[in-house]
């Protein structure tokens, strides 16, 4: 028989598990273990296990790295296909079979920029040595189309701007409906990186921008260092992560 709301509750202890783990910006496995363990010594590990999945599906609590948590509701973020994105990726799909990319839009941030979002970029980022076939091929069939990020993007290309770049090795990315998109944690790095670029007329601080996002989505920490890592940037992103928290 499946448990009923109220059931769920009562056996995960949420009243309770919020009321140990409210003074504390993070906490671990361990933590969580420690707390059903000391509510029932017999508890297997098992069910402590489901617990934590009950508890992640509820919203209950958070990952915010490998084996760290951090109690609260917080959005997760969900890529979705702009008319610009899906113009893209049909162009490619028709034009450049084979090829291995992700694609992502600035207009999904576009409220955490609400200055800013007067025009969208939608990045093309490809593998090994095909982002010259990409580019050409858009080149032909789309407009403002540039070949990597120009040092300053021009105002008067419109609301909608396209740039390819190289795809680096080891980017997390995720797959739906047979677009390829990034994480959340690749896209908040890849801005970072060209940021000055991007917005070079209205310039806000990168740090209150990558403070929204951490305030409202679950942001996994040992992912976006692991990225942060590969473009040399982990230690810019540790520090980040050190202001938010104090």
């Amino acid at each position: 028989m499946p448990y009923s709301l109220n059931d769920t509750i009562n056996n995960l202890f949420i009243n309770d598990l919020k009321d140990n783990f409210s003074n504390r910006d993070e906490f671990r496995l361990d933590d969580i273990i420690l707390f059903y363990t000391l509510k029932d010594s017999e508890i297997k590990k098992s069910t402590i296990q489901w617990r934590v999945s009950r508890l992640l599906k509820l919203g209950i609590i958070q990952r915010t790295g490998r084996g760290k948590y951090a109690l609260g509701s917080f959005q997760k973020f969900t890529p979705y296909p702009t008319p610009n994105i899906k113009k893209v990726h049909q162009i490619i799909m028709q034009r450049c079979l084979n090829v291995k990319y992700c694609i992502w839009s600035t207009q999904w941030l576009e409220s955490f920029l609400p200055d800013i979002a007067s025009q969208y970029i939608t990045f093309i980022e490809v593998e090994n040595n095909n982002s010259a076939t990409v580019f050409f091929e858009l080149w032909k069939n789309a407009e403002n189309v540039f070949y990597k990020i120009p040092s300053k993007i021009p105002k008067q290309f419109g609301k909608n701007v396209i740039i390819i770049k190289k795809l680096i090795s080891g980017s997390p990315l995720v797959e739906s409906n047979e677009v390829v998109y990034p994480h959340l944690e690749k896209m908040i790095v890849d801005l970072y990186c060209d940021w000055d670029k991007i917005y070079p007329y209205k310039n806000p601080t990168f740090y209150k921008f990558f403070k929204k996002l951490y305030s409202n989505f679950s942001i996994n920490e040992s992912k976006l260092l692991r990225y942060a890592d590969r473009r040399k940037k982990k230690t810019v992103f540790v520090k980040h992560l050190q202001r938010l928290k104090h």
